[in-house]
């Protein structure tokens, strides 16, 4: 099972899109059925968050405070209270401007994907550009309460106009999508350890993975299937979606980067600031159905696997270039 899991990790991007072709396909001529299906999503849903949450290690956020992890920190908090609420009004806009008629409950998704926290996949993909792995975890946990202020506050100010945002639905969502699932992984994770120790835990990773993939196959299958009339009508959506979603990402990491640079992190420091520039996909798209419906899922996707995805393995191929320039460049300095 291990060995079909890693395949489909490896191919997820084109697992996703071959799975949305056919979703939406389906979804012209079988809507009703698709309707039907839609009340197991929040169960797809769950499948997506529970491993995250049970492997999440509450205690690194906790651990002594030191000047990088202040200044991490500070530029952290920043961004995501400031900086990309302001990148996800020019996001909107530029949707809008790209696609005037685009459908608004989409926008809404595309917003809180936006506003999310950090996506847990970051501290692996730091770890193989040979960043600061420790940085980048204590980054997840700190967004990831972050974002339950962030999320409400900032959806409802910057889509004022566009989406009615039923607050108390939004914050119920949160609690139910975030807080129940982090605290049934806490629970799993601690009755693991205690009964089955380390080893348990380790073990444990292979069905739990095996459960993000069922989760996420289910949901974008009935979230396509759904609105399969309206894409198959209206394909460009998802490809000027998908091109947008890519330049808004590269705007994020440029930032973050460029940041770093400038603030004089050293380059392990930067890998784990510019990584923190991600977003959790997951964790938008259980909101964003929540509170606005299958639609906004659509947006998300078109962030995850079709832009957010492919940016983060080519920044480590990126990472891995300037680390070897910067080496050349001091090689070269000491033969002189």
């Amino acid at each position: 099972m291990s060995k079909v899991i890693k395949f489909l990790q490896k191919n997820l991007i084109w697992a996703v899109f071959i799975l949305m072709i056919f979703s939406v396909m389906l979804g012209r001529y079988h809507h009703d059925a698709f309707m039907k299906m839609k009340a197991f999503l929040p169960y797809a849903l769950f499948l997506m968050l529970y491993k995250p949450m049970v492997y999440l290690k509450m205690g690194e956020a906790f651990t002594r405070r030191t000047n990088i992890k202040t200044k991490y920190l500070v530029v952290l908090t920043i961004f995501y209270v400031l900086i990309y609420p302001l990148t996800a009004i020019l996001l909107m806009k530029l949707m809008f401007l790209v696609m005037p008629n685009v459908n608004h409950n989409l926008i809404a998704g595309v917003v809180i994907l936006a506003l999310s926290p950090i996506a847990t996949s970051s501290p692996a993909f730091v770890g193989m550009s040979k960043g600061k792995t420790q940085l980048v975890l204590v980054g997840v946990i700190y967004t990831f309460f972050l974002s339950l202020l962030v999320i409400p506050f900032g959806s409802k100010l910057i889509l004022a106009h566009v989406a009615k945002v039923p607050i108390m639905v939004l914050l119920k969502s949160l609690v139910i999508y975030i807080i129940v699932p982090l605290i049934i992984g806490q629970l799993t994770k601690y009755l693991v350890l205690k009964y089955k120790g380390k080893e348990g835990l380790e073990n444990l990773k292979t069905p739990l993975e095996a459960l993000v993939l069922i989760g996420l196959f289910a949901m974008v299958i009935i979230v396509f299937g759904i609105n399969g009339a309206m894409i198959a009508k209206e394909p460009q959506t998802i490809l000027y979606g998908a091109i947008i979603m890519n330049l808004y990402f590269l705007l994020r990491w440029v930032l973050a980067y460029v940041t770093g640079n400038i603030l004089k992190f050293p380059l392990d420091q930067n890998i784990a600031l510019t990584y923190s520039s991600t977003y959790n996909m997951t964790i938008s798209t259980a909101i964003g159905i929540a509170t606005f419906g299958p639609m906004a899922a659509v947006g998300t996707v078109m962030g995850g696997p079709f832009a957010e995805m492919i940016q983060m393995i080519l920044l480590v191929k990126f990472f891995d270039y300037v680390r070897r320039k910067r080496e050349a460049r001091a090689t070269a300095i000491e033969e002189e």
